[in-house]
Parts: C-alpha cells; structure tokens; sequence
C-alpha cells in the first residue's frame, strides 16, 4: 500500500480546491478544444485532401479525428473526477464525526487528485505529440491547447498542376487570406475557352458573358455561371463556402477577345458571386465577424475553343493529373475601400525608347480585366480599346497593331505589338510600335500620349466606381490616378481625348525613336542557389533579372522534376514580378517542394523569356557559384564577372547548364539529362 506523507488540514483544503479549481478550469478551457474542419483555406489539414472530397465524404484529417476522440475521453474522465471529488466532499461534509465515512473520504479525494494528476498529465502529453504533427501549431482560431491547426499557406490538391499550366492565373490566389468581402472573382485559362459549356444565357440577349444594366444590377441582369449540385459531378464553376452543401451562383462578363501565341478567343472570365439574389450588388461574400473560407472549382465541362481537336475539355487527368481544378481562398471580415494606383509604367514618363518596346503599366494591387484587354480601334484624333478605357495618341505614326493583356496575377497590363520589325539573337520576332510612319512624316522620333480612364464613381465620398466605366480594382474601387487618395467625380465626364487629362485618369507621354534596343537581359542572383541542399517545402523560388522584363514571358520559367511525381501531378507555379533598381524581380510561387524523399527540382529560363524590347534570354548569363550558407546564390553582374556563367555565342556551346557554359548540345533535354545523371 502506498505510504503518503501527512500535511495539515488547511494544506489538505487547500490542495483539494486547487483540484477542483483545475477541473473546472480544464472544462473552461477545454471548450476550445474542437477539431478544425477544412474550413480555413490557410489550414494545414487541406493538403491532400481533394481525392476524399470528390467522395462526398467528410473531409477532416484523420489527425484532427485522432485528437477529437482523446478531447472527448479526456473531457469524461475529467467530468468523473469532478463527480468523485463533489461526493468525497458531501461525504465528508455529512461524517457528523464518524471515522470510517471520514477515511473514505479521504482515499476518495486522494484517488481523484492521483486521477486529475494523470489526465493533466495525459493531456500535456497529447498537446505536444499533436503539435509535433502539425496539430497545435499556433495561429488564430482553437484547438488542441487553444491554438489552432499548423497553417502551411500551400495546398497540394490533387488537380493543381494545372495552374501556370491550363489555369494560367486567377483571383483570389491559392490559399489566399484575408481577401476582401467585396471581391470578384476572376480566372484566366491559357488556352480560349467555350463559354456556352460552362454560362448560361440567363439575361437572354444571345451573348455569353454579358450584363444588361450597365450600372450595378449584377444579380438580374448578368448571366450565369452554370452549376452541379450533384457532389459527384461537379463538372462546370461551382462556388460554395467550404464545407457548405450548394454552390453559390456567380454573375459572369467575359473579358475581352485577347490573343495570346497567336490564337485568338476568350481567356478571361470575371465572376460576381451572388451571395445575396435580393439585392442588385449580389451582396459580400463571407462576414463581418469572422474569417470564412470558399473553394472554386473548375470541372471537366469547360470546353477549349478548339474545333480541329473537337473542342476537348480543358483539363485533361493524363497531363494535370485530375479531370478538374480546384482552389481554397478565405475571405476577412472588411470591405475594400481603397484605390488602386499606378506604380510604374514603361516607356517612362518623358524618355526617349526604342521603337521595340511594349507598353507595360503596373498598378500597386489586382485589376478587374473588364473593358482594359483587347487591341486599339481607331478614333477622331486617337486610338482607343473597346470600352474607351485606355486611348492613345501620336505624332505621326499608324495606328498600333496588337494586343493588351492584363497579367502577372492581374497586376501588369502589357501591350505586345504584331508588327514584325526583325529577330533577337535567338531567332525569335521582334515587334515595333509605330514610329512616323503615316504618309508624309519626315521624322525619326515620335511622341506618344497614353491615358487610363478611371472608373466613375457615385458620389465624392468614396472611390466606388460603377461597373463596366473605367478602370477599378477586384473589389469594385476607382483608379486613384492623381494619387492624392481623393476620389474626383470630374472624371464621371468623358470628354474627348486629350481634355481627359484631369483626375483621377491616369496619363503620361514619351518618344519611341526609329531604333532597336538589342541589349540582351541576364539574371544577376537566384534563390535556391546552384545545388541548393534541403530545401524547405515552401522555399522561395526566385529570379533576379538586370533589366525590366516582359512579364507574360515569365509564364514560361519552366520547373523539371526527378524523378517524375510519382501521382502524375506536377507542382504548380505562378511568376508573380515586381520592378526594382536593379531591374525586374520575379517570384516562382509553387506547390510544394517533397521533403520526404529525395526529389531534384531544375528551373529553367529559356529562350522565351524576353525584356521589355522583345530580347530573349539569350547570350545565357547567370550565377555559377554554388549556393551559400543561406541558400542565395553569388551575384552575377558587371562587377562580379566571376560570379557569372556567360554563354559565347558558338552553335555547340547555347546555353549554361547548372552553372557551366554547354558545350554538348543546343538544347535543354540535354542539360537535364546531364543533371539526372549526376543524381544518381
């Protein structure tokens, strides 16, 4: 029998209390305890899940299973040592000095307090080993503990190597928090699309994607995104609160026909989700007291635009892995209010370029692509977009050919002429812009004008702009052209170009000469280094470019994996680029990186990625150091010339490989091949 040493009696009371002070407080606290469904998109529990929800079945992590029943066990026994400890105390209370009803009190007491030691200590015990599992790890929200669920940002859903891929980009990103109630949201396929396979007609005006009131009634008068309310089935856009039973309808307008790789068509498509069908606006998404998460879905009904192939299905499980996309973001509990703004635009303002130059303006947040893509039509005195969003205006040059496309997760808008004007040193077109070529120009520098026309808004007090107007951003604000944070309702005016030329329109000119920049670009630092060791799941990607760069042509920054994934899904990966002093910072976002094998990642640049002057990747030029101590590379620049590997332009010797000038083939299969036999 086990001996214990004698306190005296207040010391007994005493500890008693704390006892059942701690009890108490364990029922308190232990409220908290509830296993996180999949509702947050930022969660940690969603990675891996998308075969189970394609099931119907319930979708929390088996982790989160394991630690409901133990709260629950621990919760009864915790509730048996309340009742033991209240009946020693009645009994002990009811003794009326008998010994014997005394003693067994006591043994009653001291056998709880033993009970609530070990459960304490079981409890402290499944905290730690669920925190090790990523269960506990911190972050808003309650569960084992009091703190929430491990929250890696990336999700790794079957069907997501068709992002950077099929599904060139959308808004909001994947796993995105803290977006606003107030946005829209909008997806861009890399190839055209069908929109009868995947709208429906419902203002019936025989137009896929169209609105009927310019103004704001999209719950009415806009068509519809179809939907499944089969769970088995979900083969068209379905919008629906994670773990909700129905889709959410979503209003539709289809951007503008755009060409991209010279196929023109449908790209881009915005949706309004309707949360709310009584009200024009369609009402918010989530709430206003606390974060809600949704997920997007994109079934295999969506249809290419593609008639010699028999316009197949977007996604195709042998390439992407699934028959279907999917994405989680999560709404915060505010609206947006402010303005978009324009960063940086390229030409500069007031600088003389070369003729080969795109026209590039970057706004400080996402833009609603509605009315600003499309090619120049011709004016009085100008040229405009469909839309009369973006005019331009020369000297003495023609009308400019091409294309403005809104990318770099809706951030940079570019415009990439058609008119051939020579090759770069890879062979690929160069295109020129107009310059004094109308009839009878006698000149080799023109002056262009450009002006991006904000959204109107409906009254001074804030930057709300009406739909389908101007330029605003994802949640519905106006252009802040001035950048004085005042919204201008002068700009609900549209005078002829260049009158426009007040707030909040954004405007600016400069010269092209009749020249070429042939300058070619080369990367001055890249993260992971050369044969970078144990690299994080979510490492940063990323690539520091000398000069400003051509955003579109970052899509095509390619990732080569060995050995191949094993499920067939490559990882995904979206360029996101900001400009900077040195030139043009760019960011591979990804899916991510196995931790648990051996797996070798190699990034490729190739020849398809150009600069602002259509100047492709080629001489090669990069970093050859191997990674340092953090991960980095050396930097690669003038200063540093041994920091760099340079390619010689000789026909055997095209690219650098792994830090080394090739001197094998003239191709990048060469190159991998080289690497994978190294890994061996």
């Amino acid at each position: 029998m086990l001996q214990w040493v004698k306190k005296k009696s207040s010391v007994k009371k005493t500890a008693i209390l704390c006892g059942i002070v701690f009890v108490v407080g364990f029922f308190i606290f232990g409220n908290k305890v509830s296993a996180q469904s999949i509702s947050d998109a930022s969660s940690s529990l969603r990675e891996g899940l998308s075969a189970v929800e394609s099931t119907g079945l319930p979708s929390t992590d088996i982790r989160v299973i394991v630690a409901k029943v133990i709260k629950a066990a621990l919760g009864l026994l915790g509730v048996v040592v309340l009742v033991l400890t209240i009946y020693a105390g009645f009994l002990w209370m009811t003794a009326g000095g008998n010994e014997e009803q005394i003693t067994k009190a006591k043994k009653m007491m001291l056998n709880s307090a033993i009970g609530l030691a070990i459960i304490l200590s079981a409890y402290a015990l499944v905290v730690f080993v669920a925190r090790m599992l990523g269960v506990g790890a911190g972050g808003d929200g309650g569960d084992v503990g009091g703190s929430a669920m491990g929250v890696p940002v990336i999700q790794n859903f079957s069907g997501s190597g068709a992002l950077g891929r099929i599904v060139k980009d959308h808004y909001p990103a994947r796993d995105q928090v803290d977006v606003p109630r107030n946005a829209k949201i909008v997806i861009t396929f890399g190839k055209p699309i069908l929109p009868e396979t995947f709208l429906d007609d419902t203002n019936r005006d025989g137009i896929f994607g169209s609105c009927n009131d310019p103004i704001n009634n999209w719950a009415e008068d806009c068509d519809r995104v179809k939907t499944s309310f089969d769970k088995l089935s979900d083969n068209f856009i379905n919008i629906q609160q994670v773990d909700a039973e129905n889709p959410i309808a979503g209003a539709v307008v289809l951007a503008a026909s755009s060409t991209a790789n010279g196929i023109s068509g449908i790209y881009t498509l915005v949706i309004k989700p309707i949360i709310d069908p009584s009200v024009p606006s369609g009402g918010y998404m989530g709430s206003s007291t606390q974060r809600i998460s949704y997920k997007v879905r994109l079934g295999g009904e969506i249809k290419l635009d593609d008639p010699a192939n028999g316009n197949p299905s977007a996604f195709q499980s042998a390439q992407f892995g699934s028959n279907y996309y999917e994405w989680q973001f999560s709404n915060g509990t505010a609206l947006d209010a402010a303005p978009p703004r324009v960063e940086s635009v390229f030409p500069p303002a007031g600088s003389t370029e070369a003729m080969n130059s795109i026209l590039q303006i970057h706004f400080s947040e996402p833009i609603d692509p509605t009315g600003i893509q499309g090619k120049f039509v011709a004016g009085d005195n100008e040229f405009f977009i469909e839309g009369q969003n973006i005019f331009l205006k020369s000297g003495s040059s023609e009308m400019p050919p091409g294309n403005f496309i809104l990318t770099n997760n809706y951030r940079t808008l570019e415009f990439v002429s058609t008119k051939e004007c020579g090759k770069n040193s890879c062979g690929n077109k160069i295109f020129c812009l107009p310059v004094c070529d109308k009839s009878g120009a006698d000149c080799e520098i023109d002056n262009y004008e450009i002006l991006l026309r904000a959204a109107k808004v409906f009254n001074e007090s804030s930057f709300e702009g009406r739909p389908f107007t101007g330029i605003m951003d994802m949640a519905g604000n106006s252009l802040d052209g001035s950048k004085d944070n005042k919204p201008d309702t002068a700009s609900t005016e549209m005078p002829a170009f260049p009158n426009q030329k007040q707030p909040d329109n954004y405007f600016w000119s400069f010269r092209l000469e009749n020249r070429l920049d042939t300058s070619a670009p080369y990367l001055q630092k890249i993260m992971p280094g050369k044969d970078a060791q144990n690299v994080q799941p979510d490492q940063e990607l990323s690539l520091q470019f000398n000069k400003r760069m051509r955003v579109d042509s970052m899509y095509g920054i390619g990732i080569q994996e060995y050995p191949a994934p094993t499920n067939g899904v490559p990882v995904w990966k979206v360029p996101v680029s900001v400009f900077n002093a040195k030139g043009t910072y760019t960011r591979i976002n990804h899916g991510p990186f196995l931790d648990d094998r051996r797996q070798y990642y190699m990034p490729i640049v190739d020849s398809g990625v150009e600069d602002v002057h259509y100047n492709c990747f080629y001489p090669g030029k990069g970093p050859n150091q191997e990674a340092n101590s953090a991960g980095e590379s050396s930097e690669c620049d003038e200063a540093n010339p041994d920091n760099c590997c340079q390619v010689i332009t000789q026909q055997n010797q095209a690219f650098c490989c792994n830090g080394l000038v090739s001197e094998s083939a003239s191709t990048a299969q060469a190159c991998f091949e080289y690497l994978r036999s190294v890994s061996i």
